[in-house]
């Protein structure tokens, strides 16, 4: 899908039609997550909660890994 970088006030905006902003589920005002591939050169949005979500899975992952020896001490 071709869009158009537009200026609104101060800021440079890329408008996303309304139809492709309901089918994802999100509304005016919703938090959405934006993510830059520097390397590919691609832009990827993500529901920002869905985002949080996982990252807080990875981070609990994360901190079972390091203290794995002590929770086996208490069994």
């Amino acid at each position: 899908m071709k869009r158009k970088v537009v200026r609104v006030g101060a800021s440079l905006c890329i408008l996303l039609p309304k139809k492709i902003i309901t089918k994802v589920g999100w509304d005016f005002g919703d938090h959405i997550d934006l993510i830059l591939d520097e390397d590919e050169q691609k832009i990827t949005l993500k529901d920002y909660e869905e985002t949080e979500k996982k990252n807080d899975l990875g981070d609990f992952s994360q901190f079972k890994t390091q203290y794995k020896e002590a929770f086996q001490e208490d069994e």
